[in-house]
């Protein structure tokens, strides 16, 4: 499961709390609000080495037993410091990239414009020379046409190839500087060195983690998150192209959303689906600080969720609208003759009042007019107060059905009547209601998984046996069954899926996936998680205890992990 602690602490602000009723297969190692959304970036304290350190050098009786069941290595988690990595966005550099490519062109054309007119003065003086010795040497003259013209053409064509050159030059030379100031720039800011992964693209380790970068600017901006080597790793095993539809179970806290969607470069969707209201909120919070675009996310037991791809040509379901519509033309005419009720009321009101004060007038002695002209002015004040009264009652009583109106248009518009069931939040119109997009082209299932190989969930929980619960195991391996048998028929074939837990457990690992092999053996097939290419760098995973299963451990230099990848087989 993505490290928790790769979340963002200080955008959790809006978030609610957790759900008391949530399933019971969903609650076991359910950690609280502070430590789901502790800021991955906030620095290492040298108590956290000192523990480490402590914990390896002591290691308790039930974690060594625990490594022995599993066959780890005793010195997998040998590690001298807790590493920490940042992604940088690559769109960060994309406008400067492409204002150099404009400037690099406009130079090229003007090279080419010059070169083509030199070449036609060149034909020009030809042409005169041609003429002048016409009459003698035809020939020759064809003859130095042809050559004149082929000289100018290689010319053209060195020249072009030249401009080419140079543009691919300014072009590197520009993405390097580029690259090289923003880098600078980050350094300056969160005060550590940025040591480039090399088998992971935009990932940088920080030289010092004790440093904290959450208050940098440049991470407020958006230009850069914090996610760990290892989560990258399984979003590289995804492999998400633009266009694809993809699934992710157990979304939360968000960043391998932000990965997905750097790699889709805006052409695709992305369907997010969390069982945790908080982290879900989470998520919410990093999508729109990211601006990911194209996403959604669903408030779902993983295990039962059945909502296909999106397709951005499906219409809305008119059926639904038409319900609703009617529904709020009901509302609106009782509203209407309540209101017609009360203005009725309130005017026979204000006519008794104004016959009362014309019987007291005419009761009183005709002889004294200044007298009854101050109190005809009184009665006529106090006429204008009652009626004044009357009607600020009036506006409150609209002001308050005007309130009442809006709370309810902002409830309702909270959940519209054709969004799919579950929808949590979407920043796309069709996302909302769209099944139309059939399978999706790539699921990754981040499992709930017992912590283990986590180095910072070590440091959270000193006392292992938490982690190493056997009852709690038997519930998880369960649960885990179901997410990746669920995300597997939510796959189109020929899709891959990528199952991945924070546990170095076979049970929660290497045996869930066997369970999956054995029960679809004719349309699911594990496939190497890292293509040739790719194997050409050192990607530091060990293997797993089943062929095309993957291991990080701690000791190179990642947070620890597990990755397989299985391939839908098309069927005939």
């Amino acid at each position: 499961m993505e490290n928790q602690n790769q979340s963002h602490n200080n955008e959790n602000d809006k978030i609610k709390t957790e759900k008391d009723n949530e399933p019971q297969q969903q609650q076991q190692l359910k950690i609280s609000e502070e430590e789901i959304v502790t800021e991955i970036n906030d620095e290492v304290t040298k108590s956290d080495v000192e523990f480490i350190k402590e914990f390896l050098e002591n290691k308790p009786k039930e974690f060594i037993e625990f490594l022995n069941n599993n066959n780890i290595p005793l010195d997998s988690y040998n590690i001298s410091s807790i590493p920490r990595f940042i992604r940088i966005k690559p769109q960060t550099n994309n406008n400067n990239n492409n204002n150099s490519n404009n400037n690099n062109n406009n130079n090229n054309n003007n090279n080419n414009n010059n070169n083509n007119n030199n070449n036609n003065n060149n034909n020009n003086n030809n042409n005169n020379n041609n003429n002048n010795n016409n009459n003698n040497n035809n020939n020759n003259n064809n003859n130095n046409n042809n050559n004149n013209n082929n000289n100018n053409n290689n010319n053209n064509n060195n020249n072009n190839n030249n401009n080419n050159n140079n543009n691919n030059n300014n072009n590197n030379n520009n993405n390097n500087n580029n690259g090289n100031e923003l880098i600078s720039k980050i350094e300056s800011e969160i005060k550590t060195k940025l040591i480039p992964v090399n088998w992971l693209p935009n990932f940088y380790k920080l030289e010092d983690s004790t440093v904290n970068i959450s208050s940098s600017k440049s991470y407020k901006s958006g230009i850069f998150y914090g996610m760990d080597a290892s989560s990258g790793a399984a979003i590289l095993a995804l492999d998400p192209k633009p266009g694809d539809n993809v699934l992710d179970i157990c979304c939360a806290p968000g960043t391998k959303l932000c990965m997905i969607s750097d790699l889709l470069e805006g052409n695709g969707t992305i369907t997010g689906v969390d069982i945790s209201e908080s982290r879900l909120g989470t998520c919410k919070t990093i999508l729109k600080k990211y601006k990911i675009p194209n996403a959604r996310l669903f408030i779902c037991d993983g295990t039962k969720f059945n909502s296909l791809a999106p397709n951005s040509s499906d219409s809305i379901p008119m059926e639904k609208v038409q319900t609703k519509k009617k529904l709020k033309l009901n509302n609106n005419n009782t509203t209407t003759t309540t209101t017609t009720t009360t203005t009725t009321e309130t005017t026979t009101t204000i006519i008794r009042s104004i016959s009362n004060f014309k019987e007291k007038e005419n009761e009183k002695d005709n002889n004294i007019n200044n007298n009854n002209n101050n109190n005809n002015n009184n009665n006529n004040n106090n006429n204008n107060n009652n009626n004044n009264n009357n009607n600020n009652n009036n506006n409150n009583n609209n002001n308050n059905n005007l309130v009442e109106k809006k709370r309810k248009s902002k409830r309702a518009s909270k959940k519209k009547t054709f969004d799919l069931e579950d929808l949590y939040f979407s920043n796309t119109f069709f996302m909302r209601y769209s099944v139309g997009g059939g399978l999706y082209d790539k699921v990754i299932v981040d499992a709930e998984c017992s912590l283990d190989a986590s180095i910072r969930h070590l440091l959270k929980y000193s006392k292992v046996s938490r982690n190493l619960d056997l009852e709690k195991s038997k519930q998880l391996i369960n649960l885990q069954k179901g997410l990746i048998e669920n995300g597997f028929k939510l796959l189109k074939p020929g899709g891959h899926l990528v199952y991945s837990t924070c546990s170095f457990s076979k049970d929660q690992n290497e045996l869930v996936v066997q369970y999956l092999l054995n029960k679809y053996p004719d349309t699911s097939k594990l496939i190497p998680s890292f293509s040739s290419n790719q194997n050409e760098i050192i990607i530091p995973f060990s293997p797993g205890f089943i062929e095309n299963t993957f291991r990080f451990y701690p000791k190179n230099g990642t947070s620890g992990m597990f990755i397989s990848k299985i391939e839908k087989i098309k069927l005939n």
